[in-house]
């Protein structure tokens, strides 16, 4: 990609994507997400975090600094680095007093090859952008939730100076130095003449400028529509039904109390598969519990799952293992077999 563009999301994953038939089952994830705060300071339409009838049903909190540390620690063992660790999930990662200090330490750990954030940006300022850019973040991403103050209000149910968000992300972008500045916003559908402003504001303060489309969240669309009565991609990638989701393949998320989804998506937490304060994260990606996970999927049950029954997210994922899903099946369950056979 060049130093600065228009983008689709779907062009920050990787190009060289390696075909998940050939490769799976892993002997470890490639992604990680990591949720310093389970909370937002926003209230959007489009997401169910900073909504309290919707906090009820999964309350929210930060991560402790002693559970980071312990999720970065296990991950040492692993034989090679993870390709990428997202430190955000459900909520607005800066809201967590240790965020510097947490990306400081998983910096130091060596462990991953890229580490990313995504924020909405309104807890910035310019002491803490120069903490923000200093502590080993490759990109930060920010999404911009609306283009006024009235429009913020509406979208976000939060008054917000937008003269100073503007102030603090170009104070980001002047320091940003390595790191790459990625600010997209969604679309909640925007009319053209706000898309144009959204570019004319943002690109000249960015590395990569998006207009994202809108997802649901796993079982708590059912509450609501979350996608504003859009039906546009996520990331531009098309949107293809799919019977087996690829994610939970190669991924493993770290909710904010410590227990670990199969999915980033995953706001209810509903596809809980461990918990890194009882086990190693190597214990996890093991587990039979993961493996009956991946089993409902690969064997077309994730109907059973109140996430994955009718989840949109993996729609646009790029992969699709559902011609191959059987034969990925096998060599999973074989691999799992011969991992455990001997006796405990």
């Amino acid at each position: 990609m060049g130093s600065k563009m228009k983008i689709q999301s779907k062009e920050l994953r990787g190009k060289n994507r390696a075909k998940l038939v050939d490769v799976l089952p892993l002997e470890q994830p490639w992604t990680l997400f990591i949720d310093p705060a389970g909370l937002c300071n926003l209230k959007c339409l489009f997401c169910p975090t900073g909504i309290p009838e919707l906090a009820k049903l999964r309350p929210g909190g930060l991560m402790t600094f002693d559970v980071f540390k312990k999720i970065v620690d296990d991950c040492k063992s692993f034989k090679q680095r993870i390709r990428q660790c997202n430190i955000y999930k459900d909520g607005e990662p800066l809201l967590n007093p240790r965020f510097i200090d947490m990306i400081k330490y998983l910096k130091e750990a060596d462990i991953s090859e890229r580490i990313w954030t995504k924020t909405n940006g309104v807890r910035l300022s310019p002491d803490y952008n120069t903490q923000l850019i200093e502590c080993g973040l490759d990109l930060i991403g920010i999404s911009v939730k609306q283009l006024t103050a009235d429009g913020y209000v509406k979208i976000a149910g939060t008054k917000v100076d937008c003269q100073k968000f503007m102030d603090n992300l170009k104070d980001l972008y002047n320091k940003r130095g390595n790191v790459k500045i990625f600010i997209s916003i969604a679309d909640t559908l925007l009319t053209p003449e706000e898309k144009e402003k959204f570019y004319a504001d943002f690109e000249p303060i960015s590395d990569y400028v998006c207009i994202e489309g809108l997802h649901n969240w796993t079982f708590s669309s059912k509450e609501r529509d979350f996608r504003l009565g859009t039906d546009n991609s996520l990331d531009g990638n098309p949107l293809v039904w799919k019977l087996a989701c690829p994610l939970p393949m190669y991924t493993l998320a770290f909710n904010y109390n410590g227990t670990v989804s199969a999915c980033n998506d995953d706001w209810g937490h509903k596809t809980v598969i461990g918990d890194v304060t009882q086990n190693t994260v190597t214990e996890i990606w093991n587990s039979t519990k993961r493996l009956e996970f991946l089993k409902m999927h690969l064997e077309g049950r994730r109907s059973e799952n109140e996430a994955c029954a009718n989840c949109q997210a993996l729609e646009t994922l790029p992969d699709n293992l559902d011609e191959d899903r059987l034969t990925v099946l096998k060599n999973i369950t074989a691999r799992h077999s011969q991992r455990w056979k001997q006796p405990a």
